[in-house]
């Protein structure tokens, strides 16, 4: 069991549960956390792709089956909420969406997304990430949305302010970090979903957001993923702002990422990160707000 204390907020985590006190919820909030999924169900109408896909299909062959008995256990055990940290899918076909959709619904469940880099990404395929990300969305992902605004929205649970920002291409946009700006200085307690888990010193490159070292020189898959290589001077300056302010808080949020396929625990200047395990393994986190 690890416990951690700062002012009136504590948190404490036993095995795969996240416990939280002092945030000032109306009630108590119960999540589970899902990452990295792997969906790589695919039909008839993939078959245009299928040389874009075909890495990624044999990834995860057991992922639907853990993202059933996962969702199964949700509803069973009526947890709150069901947020959804990216590569739900391991690429955007439109039978694993919907297959997904369809999954997610029927557990009577609210739940949220916000999406990881494979979500979007047919390898091969010409472009930058930012335009890519852009197209694939809006022709495949938007119903996991579900109306919202897939850069970045936010959405308030018996008073947690729970933000979802798309940082699938290991940046932050102009518009997304105004958007957080905006959500902290409401002074609200903020729960903050990405796919790519943000810079902490001693972490590796993979925590890539906002991490100094990320830049060409230190990208190991772009030629393998067939995208393209990450930028020779590294992150924007507006990635970097984004990185300062945030732990900059005074009233510092909980981050919720993905992406690494490892359960990871990191507190640095009063915010704490959790990275969810792989889903595509049967694996998940329960939060619980009190």
């Amino acid at each position: 069991m690890t416990s951690f204390h700062s002012g009136e907020c504590s948190f404490s985590l036993t095995g795969n549960l996240a416990s939280f006190s002092g945030f000032g919820l109306s009630r108590p909030l119960r999540v589970m956390a899902i990452g990295d999924t792997h969906i790589s169900l695919d039909d008839e109408r993939g078959v245009p792709f299928r040389e874009n896909s075909r890495r990624m299909a044999g990834f995860s062959p057991d992922a639907a089956t853990w993202f059933l008995k996962t969702l199964e256990k949700a509803g069973k055990e009526k947890y709150d909420l069901i947020l959804i940290a990216g590569d739900l899918v391991s690429f955007p076909s439109e039978a694993g969406i919907e297959f997904a959709v369809r999954a997610l619904n029927d557990t009577g469940i609210p739940w949220l997304y916000t999406a990881g880099n494979h979500d979007w990404h047919y390898e091969g395929l010409p472009g930058t990430e930012t335009a890519l990300r852009e197209e694939w969305t809006r022709r495949r992902l938007l119903p996991l949305y579900q109306g919202h605004e897939p850069l970045a929205y936010s959405v308030s649970r018996n008073g947690l302010e729970i933000l979802m920002i798309d940082n699938s291409t290991n940046e932050i946009l102009p518009e997304q970090l105004a958007f957080f700006r905006e959500k902290a200085a409401s002074g609200a307690s903020l729960l903050l979903v990405m796919h790519v888990p943000v810079y902490v010193p001693g972490r590796d490159i993979f925590f890539s957001c906002g991490n100094p070292d990320w830049r060409a020189e230190n990208d190991p898959y772009w030629q393998i993923e067939r995208r393209p290589r990450w930028p020779e001077n590294g992150h924007s300056e507006t990635t970097m702002t984004f990185w300062r302010e945030l732990f900059s808080l005074k009233r510092p949020p909980v981050i919720l990422a993905g992406h690494t396929h490892q359960f990871s625990l990191d507190s640095f200047r009063g915010v704490i990160q959790l990275v969810t395990p792989r889903n595509s393994a049967g694996e998940y986190l329960e939060l619980r707000f009190s």
